[in-house]
């Protein structure tokens, strides 16, 4: 029994460092191809961001792009716009009602028709169908037009401040506040 014992130990310190050597050039190289794939896959990626950068962070967070449209107003004048017109969703559904009545009266053209027809032509101007497509500055806008023109005179010399062109808007008032003459 000493024999065998003494012979497979010979044999395994013989072949031990075969064993090892094959051992570590495997796990060498899988190391080696680890490394390899890695930075490999690393490098792929960021060129594929540098070619396409539609793909990138920026596309994913905004889905629609912000459109800019001719404002009627000043720049200064939406912070207080903001401040005393009532709340948008309101005047969407003013607004909606007043451009898409339920019923019409068959006739004469009345105020409310002309005042229907001016912001029918803004809101086409600013290459939109719907309200829903305007943003809240937009109904803030509209809402002070619709204003403008069933204001006083007083009250709309007033309210013209607010706009680019206060003498166009005026003009416009007085147009559809002049009575008609047949």
């Amino acid at each position: 029994m000493d024999r065998v014992k003494r012979r497979l130990l010979l044999v395994s310190a013989a072949l031990s460092p075969g064993v090892v050597t094959i051992t570590l050039q495997e796990f060498a190289f899988s190391l080696a191809f680890m490394l390899l794939g890695l930075f490999g896959a690393l490098s792929i990626a960021a060129a594929t961001i540098a070619v396409f950068p539609q793909i990138g962070p920026s596309s994913l967070t905004s889905n629609t792009p912000k459109k800019t449209y001719p404002s009627l107003l000043v720049s200064s004048a939406f912070a207080s716009l903001r401040n005393m017109a009532p709340d948008p969703l309101v005047i969407r559904t003013t607004l909606q009602t007043l451009i898409n009545p339920t019923h019409r009266a068959p006739g004469f053209v009345t105020d409310e028709d002309q005042i229907a027809m001016v912001l029918a032509q803004i809101i086409a101007r600013w290459d939109a169908t719907d309200l829903s497509q305007l943003s809240d500055d937009q109904v803030r806008e509209l809402w002070l037009v619709e204003r403008l023109m069933r204001a006083s005179p007083a009250e709309a010399g007033a309210l013209a401040h607010f706009f680019a062109s206060p003498t166009a808007m005026l003009a416009m008032r007085d147009v559809l506040a002049a009575p008609v003459l047949a």
